[in-house]
């Protein structure tokens, strides 16, 4: 691997010391030193590659700590149907697809309330008559589908619910809408992913995808719900070609136990393709109305959402700790972290020496200001995506202004003391950018903003420690992984509006530059492989 030296920068180190720096050292994939210009040239060797950054400014390569990696990568195969209206939706439809072969599935992603007010089945029955269609939800725990897709899943008038679990919202004679929430027993979704994880010829384009996305936003590590193994063995053959172009912390999903073990197959190497905590949720999201709230929702009268109670959660978290397993939670509404939280406290009685597990609650996006204490006392890091701060006004419409304005309690959770990561759950949330979400974090009309000092904190060492990495990542130090993002502007030195017009211009990985905005394409293809199920060329 080859040596550089990197000078003339604005280095923002965010080593504990707090100093700045004009120059660094990288030999075989690590910070060598960070100094002076001077003395880097000097310890560089004349073999070393020399960069001039030009004054620019330099930090910690963004770590996300919540994504979604092969969903992501296939998202540009299917319509977006972000803040379209119905009507908007269907001409959409129509244009991707054209004149669909009967039964072909018609896929979407992303439709949502306010935008599609009144989604009903028959509105997609209309234009799709012959063709099951299924839109999934902002935030992918909804679904819109029409009567074709709705009889495929065993969903009709006079009939009970699949089972499994979900919602399945109907009229008042029992007819259903065309709305399913929370639904895991959905066979035209199930087969999609199934192709995309479990199909070779279709994972690996749709891994380079999501890299390449990554690394245009300056992130060089991802947290990802990985849930199938196949994935790993691909992260792999790619790291051992050279090809990966992020490091990956690969997540276990326990709610599918017979793929848990199936995860520890992978050849983990500790600093590229790392294993990751256990995955489970605690409730649904604020958009389907099924996250679980103290308070009920202000526009579903008597619907306070769904969530699992600390009786339920407890002994999960005991076999867990057991094991010496970390686990991540799915919590967005305020009841299911107290129920966790309740059910933390009597594992931390019986069992207190799993707090160095570090337990994660996933989003967190609305707790009670009493339970905030509880989740310093009982080291819980909470992991955010600031992301989700997009649509302010979704979440007034849903939870009322005063519950509204103290979500998403970033300020409250670092005065507190408690260990605040943060990431973007893409494509969960609309955007991945960390420019972004920091600008959202810091200008949001909220007492719950925080500084870009902090944002930055949250975006790279932050993250680092969710994931156990704050020896190896978050900071650029000797000894640290050399990976950075070389920016257009200082960040945290411009006015707080113009944090937005900062870009990426390159984005370095063990010292490799994987991205660079001056030959990066503007025109991305669409991933291959899309309607193709090789059979052969399955794992």
């Amino acid at each position: 691997m080859s040596n550089s030296v990197w000078f003339n920068g604005n280095i923002v180190t965010l080593a504990s010391n707090g100093d700045r720096a004009d120059a660094m050292v990288v030999e075989d994939g690590r910070i060598a030193y960070v100094g002076s210009r001077t003395d880097a040239l000097a310890n560089a060797g004349d073999e070393a590659e020399r960069f001039d950054l030009a004054g620019r400014t330099v930090v910690p390569g963004f770590n996300d700590n919540h994504v979604h990696a092969i969903i992501l990568g296939d998202q540009e195969n299917h319509p977006q149907l972000d803040g379209l209206d119905a009507d908007e939706i269907v001409e959409v439809l129509k244009s991707h697809y054209g004149e669909p072969r009967k039964g072909e599935i018609i896929v979407g992603n992303h439709w949502d309330y306010p935008a599609c007010p009144e989604p009903t089945k028959e509105i997609l029955d209309a234009a799709f008559p012959d063709n099951p269609v299924v839109l999934s939800q902002f935030g992918g725990h909804g679904a819109w589908l029409n009567s074709l897709a709705l009889k495929g899943m065993g969903i009709e008038k006079g009939k009970p619910d699949p089972p499994g679990g979900g919602v399945v919202l109907r009229s008042e004679d029992g007819e259903p809408t065309g709305i399913v929430r929370e639904m895991s027993s959905n066979k035209f979704l199930s087969r999609r992913f199934a192709r995309m994880f479990f199909n070779r010829a279709m994972r690996e384009p749709r891994v380079k995808r999501a890299g390449e996305i990554f690394n245009s936003y300056g992130i060089t590590s991802v947290q990802d719900n990985t849930w199938f193994y196949p994935v790993t063995f691909t992260l792999t053959k790619m790291r051992k070609r050279g090809e990966l172009t992020v490091r990956f912390s690969c997540w276990s999903f326990g709610r599918m136990p017979w793929t848990v073990p199936l995860m520890g197959l992978a050849r983990y190497d500790g600093e590229w393709v790392r294993q990751g905590p256990r995955k489970y949720f605690l409730d649904g999201t604020f958009t389907t109305r099924t996250a679980w709230l103290w308070d009920e929702y202000l526009d579903e009268k008597g619907n306070f959402g769904q969530g699992m109670s600390g009786e339920e959660i407890y002994p999960i978290l005991k076999k867990l700790a057991s094991k010496g397993i970390q686990g991540a939670f799915h919590s967005i509404g305020d009841r299911a972290t107290t129920s966790f939280l309740d059910a933390m406290e009597r594992l931390r009685r019986e069992a207190p020496e799993c707090a160095h597990l570090r337990f994660r609650l996933e989003h967190a996006q609305l707790i009670r200001p009493e339970d905030i204490p509880r989740l310093r006392e009982l080291g819980v890091i909470i992991s955010a995506q600031p992301s989700a701060l997009t649509t302010p006004e979704k979440d007034i419409a849903l939870l009322g202004e005063e519950r509204a304005r103290r979500a998403y309690p970033h300020r409250s959770l670092l005065d507190a003391g408690v260990p605040l990561s943060f990431g973007s759950d893409i494509p969960g949330e609309a955007t991945c950018n960390p420019i972004e979400s920091m600008h959202m974090v810091v200008n949001r009309d909220s007492p719950e903003r925080i500084s870009i000092e902090e944002a930055l904190a949250c975006f790279t060492k932050g993250s680092a420690y969710a994931e156990f990495q704050e020896g190896e990542k978050g900071s650029l130090e000797p000894g640290m992984l050399a990976d950075f993002a070389v920016l257009s502007q200082d960040l945290t030195s411009v006015p707080n509006e113009h944090i937005i017009d900062t870009r990426v211009e390159l984005t370095v990985v063990g010292g490799r530059i994987v991205y660079d905005s001056r030959t990066a394409a503007r025109e991305p293809d669409r991933v291959a492989g899309t309607d193709v199920l090789d059979s052969a060329a399955t794992v």
